[in-house]
């Protein structure tokens, strides 16, 4: 269960107890969709202090399927982490797919084809609450209708109210006492819609709420008046979980408006594509300027990577797309997310995140 700690305004600290240990929070999950963090082993982010990571229920039931995940003893042993793991229900996955697989929505579920052998799959409460149950995983995420950024207020209205239907419908199946469930409101960037699923979804007691349909391409003050207003519309004593949020400007902005938790492929996806996170900004490391720079990464970072490679060397890597340069930048760039969380939590507990949040940001622009 969510037990808070020191407050700052909204931001605040606090701890989740899981069957597999505590969560400190404010909290970055890496994203381990298929079991595995791109690059990175189970053993790099103990070495960083990571304490959670989020895995896809649905990615996961079809490839390797859940016989042989159950076979192996449960997720956690499958994939080697000891620590918490959330796994999230799939329905992001099913509506970013392509209209070709996307068949049907309605109040019973979702249609589909499968995106690797074709076959017809269904998402409902009863099969997303039977997916995670049998991975084992320590937070299982309730089954929602996330709509894309763009939509119309009706298929706003529609994505709601098949949400509320199925999150109803988890919370009533749902019966592992080693498992949390957390639901998932929406609503688009509908003010009036978000109030009404933030006030729903908190009604229902989970065991935290997400704030699920946002950093999805919706201009960022929009997200932020989102995040806000179901800060402001849901039980203090919850976890709040903003998914998808992976930036470091972002994340702290989102601390300062009550966000408990996080997910992102953010700082792993650019590590892949140069974009190397420091304490004065990012950069790309494959700019020319980095040829001959024999300076770690970020001479304020205490990383092994920073500690035995040049940028020379990760420019070199990179470039030549040689995979220990993707496997390198991004244990570089967790390390800086887990490192700017626990300065965060710091912060907080001695009331100085908004200093913490000034200076650090005046350095990263």
């Amino acid at each position: 269960m969510f037990k808070l700690g020191s407050e700052q305004g909204l931001a605040r600290t606090g701890v989740l107890e899981t069957a597999h240990g505590r969560v400190e929070t404010p909290n970055f999950k890496a994203v381990a969709t298929k079991g595995a963090v791109k690059y990175i082993e189970p053993d790099d982010l103990k070495e960083m202090g990571a304490s959670s990571v989020i895995s896809n229920a649905f990615i996961l039931s079809l490839r390797p399927g859940l016989e042989i995940i159950e076979d192996h003893g449960g997720l956690h042993k499958f994939m080697d982490w000891d620590q918490t793991i959330f796994t999230d229900c799939g329905g992001f996955q099913v509506f970013s797919m392509e209209n070709d697989f996307h068949l049907k929505t309605s109040d019973k579920g979702i249609e589909f084809k499968s995106p690797f052998d074709g076959k017809l799959q269904r998402l409902t409460p009863e099969t997303v609450m039977d997916i995670q149950n049998r991975l084992g995983s320590d937070v299982a995420m309730a089954l929602d209708h996330m709509p894309l950024y763009g939509c119309s207020k009706e298929d706003a209205i529609e994505s709601i109210k098949h949400t509320h239907v199925w999150m109803e419908q988890c919370k009533k199946i749902h019966n592992n006492d080693k498992q949390l469930l957390f639901g998932i409101a929406q609503g688009s960037i509908y003010p009036e819609l978000r109030k009404k699923s933030i006030k729903f979804i908190d009604s229902l007691d989970f065991d935290g709420i997400a704030y699920g349909g946002l950093a999805i391409g919706e201009p960022k003050d929009k997200m932020f008046e989102m995040i806000k207003l179901s800060t402001e519309n849901c039980s203090k004593d919850k976890m709040h979980y903003a998914m998808g949020v992976g930036s470091p400007n972002d994340l702290l902005k989102c601390i300062e408006l009550g966000v408990d938790t996080f997910d992102s492929v953010f700082p792993t996806r650019n590590a892949r594509h140069g974009c190397i996170f420091t304490r004065n900004g990012s950069i790309n490391i494959e700019n020319a300027e980095f040829k001959n720079d024999y300076d770690p990464l970020d001479n304020n970072c205490s990383c092994k990577v920073c500690k035995r490679y040049t940028r020379s060397y990760l420019r070199h890597l990179i470039r030549t797309k040689e995979p220990l340069g993707y496997r390198l930048a991004s244990y570089h760039n967790l390390y800086f997310i887990q490192e700017m969380m626990k300065d965060v939590r710091k912060a907080i507990d001695n009331s100085e995140f908004d200093v913490f949040k000034k200076d650090f940001l005046e350095k990263w622009n």
